[in-house]
């Protein structure tokens, strides 16, 4: 089987559990049902940027943007976004063969894709947010993907600067990233992406129980999977 193309969240889904993976993402028997945090972060994201691409309209006639009521809270955080130097780019979609070259999305020899949130350009500068509507887990692991994204597709790009907005908690988590340090960057990858693409090799998805399997994983059927604990 030729491995499918990955992102930091299916890679994630994998190592998770390789045969939930599986069920979702390549024989499609199940879906992950909706629920409501990642309802909430969907729609933060859509409006965020409505509100981000206001003035880029065509047809903008200089009213203001406005976010729904029960986000105006975020306004002053998505002005300062606004304020940094550069050009931006929101909700952006950048993927890369398996030479690391950038190609288009859903070109055949797609191999990663990543979608960044904003994305400010300033020369050899970039800047990185990622809106986060959960709990604070700072893990600079998307990050490290998202810079090397830029890396590839901005070859004018020396520096990334990077950060998880955790709306919530009111916190910025940040990180920075050279373009000398791709290559080290990329060897972080290696080892998970080494067993993804040999359980596609061995057509082997195994089982991984965790606490996921206590009622979370939509593959009920799976020798591990127990209800919610009550």
């Amino acid at each position: 089987m030729k491995p499918l193309p990955w992102s930091f969240s299916s890679l994630s889904d994998f190592n998770n559990c390789p045969k939930a993976y599986y069920e979702k993402r390549i024989a499609k028997s199940v879906v992950d049902p909706p629920n409501e945090a990642g309802l909430w972060g969907d729609y933060v994201h859509r409006e965020f940027q409505k509100y981000l691409e206001w003035e880029d309209q065509p047809a903008w006639d200089g009213t203001p943007a406005v976010l729904p009521g029960n986000l105006v809270q975020y306004q002053p955080y998505l002005e300062s976004l606004k304020r940094i130097s550069g050009r931006m780019l929101v909700e952006c979609k950048y993927a890369i063969d398996l030479a690391q070259q950038p190609c288009d999305f859903f070109a055949e020899n797609v191999w990663c894709r990543s979608i960044l949130d904003v994305l400010v350009l300033d020369g050899a500068l970039a800047n990185i947010i990622d809106h986060k509507t959960g709990k604070m887990k700072p893990d600079s692991r998307q990050l490290k993907l998202s810079a090397l994204m830029v890396f590839a597709h901005h070859p004018e790009v020396e520096v990334v600067k990077t950060g998880f907005a955790w709306l919530k908690d009111v916190q910025l988590t940040k990180d920075e990233f050279l373009r000398d340090a791709v290559t080290p960057l990329w060897e972080e990858f290696v080892p998970d992406l080494s067993t993804y693409a040999r359980a596609f090799a061995r057509e082997e998805f195994p089982p991984r129980p965790s606490g996921l399997c206590h009622g979370w994983c939509p593959v009920t059927d799976c020798e591990f999977w127990k209800p919610k604990r009550r």
